[in-house]
């Protein structure tokens, strides 16, 4: 009985297992190499760009590409059925459970969790800009100095309207006290010299405050635990509801207020120094403001081009390292990326920071 020898394996079929296997573990290489910085994977947010509008809101990024908004989640997937079409020269502003987006002198309000339109129209002259709060939505419509604050409720039912005269609209805002109230930011231009006003008001009801801050500019303004707080260049002052002043100013000279959280009830404010001419950044200093009692300065161990809060640290980028500081700590830990952050864009509730590397935009999930 003659046995026939096994066939001949092909050189061809051997090289074609070897290419398989030399991608496989080419492809565990970079897997790795994406999970090795933080634990979790670094995620490309498919067809974003840095210099499109970009936010966090929740554990998520909302995106304007200039055309429509859309919400993506962690690892890039859509969280909306479909992307809303607002056009060109749009606008938006979100709290977690809404979206409010402006395009001419068209206004949408939307289901932040669906994309749904809750409210459109279209209003008597153009949208400057627009903010979402918990119940309400204010609209400033007009010119640069003259125009109406409208206020919405979800439906877009008007439950105000504040008239501007002679004031450059700053900005807009809403605080609880125990209900929602709102503030608007001032430059008084009739003047000799621009001096910056607030105000609160009870929507629908009458103006709560109203006082003069001086000839500094006023570029931010918060609320916690009752307080108001305003920033300008010299100075973190706090008010009341009523715009009465409840404590002694912080001196910032120097420092400008980069990030606000609160963690736990607790205020925690971080300042960097002065930005560049152009808006950009890069320092080894950083200064945390937390609560009432602790006013500390820490150092980076490298030169820096953007930090964030997060909810137990502070995080740092230069280059392809994060550096973190848990709160609390003085000194800054160095942790390898996959990416080399050319600017940080925000950060998300889950602490995934939203970075580029020049063309492309991540999420980074930054370590503990």
């Amino acid at each position: 009985m003659l046995i026939k020898p096994p066939p001949a394996k092909s050189p061809w079929r051997a090289r074609l297992i070897l290419v398989g296997v030399v991608a496989a573990i080419v492809g565990v290489f970079f897997l790795i190499r994406a999970f090795s910085a933080t634990g979790q994977a670094t995620v490309r947010m498919q067809n974003v760009l840095p210099y499109q509008h970009i936010e966090p809101i929740g554990n998520d990024i909302l995106v304007y590409d200039g055309i429509s908004i859309f919400r993506l989640g962690a690892n890039g997937s859509r969280r909306w059925p479909q992307a809303f079409q607002t056009g060109p020269n749009a606008g938006y502003h979100t709290s977690n459970r809404h979206v409010v987006a402006w395009s001419g002198n068209q206004l949408h309000i939307l289901d932040a969790n669906s994309g749904r339109a809750l409210f459109n129209d279209r209003m008597e002259s153009t949208v400057q800009f627009a903010r979402a709060g918990n119940n309400y939505v204010a609209v400033f419509v007009g010119e640069r100095d003259v125009g109406s604050v409208y206020v919405l409720d979800y439906q877009g039912r008007r439950v105000d309207t504040v008239e501007i005269r002679h004031t450059v609209l700053m900005d807009i805002g809403f605080f609880s006290q125990p209900r929602e109230m709102m503030w608007i930011l001032g430059l008084e231009v009739d003047g000799t010299v621009p001096t910056a006003t607030l105000q609160t008001f009870d929507p629908g009801s009458l103006v709560t405050g109203s006082a003069t801050l001086g000839e500094q500019l006023v570029y931010r303004v918060y609320y916690h635990n009752g307080d108001l707080r305003t920033v300008d260049t010299r100075r973190i002052s706090t008010y009341n509801y009523r715009i009465r002043e409840t404590a002694t100013p912080v001196l910032i000279y120097g420092w400008y207020m980069q990030d606000v959280r609160v963690i736990n009830r607790e205020l925690y404010q971080l300042l960097v120094p002065m930005p560049n001419e152009d808006g950009s950044m890069n320092f080894t200093d950083l200064r945390l403001i937390r609560g009432n009692a602790t006013d500390r300065v820490l150092h980076l161990p490298a030169s820096c081009v953007g930090v964030v809060l997060g909810s137990r640290a502070v995080y740092a980028f230069a280059g392809s390292r994060v550096y973190t500081c848990r709160y609390g700590e003085i000194s800054f830990v160095p942790t390898d990326l996959s990416v080399h952050v050319t600017r940080v864009i925000g950060i998300t509730q889950d602490d995934r920071a939203i970075v580029a590397d020049n063309n492309d935009v991540y999420l980074i999930q930054l370590p503990h």
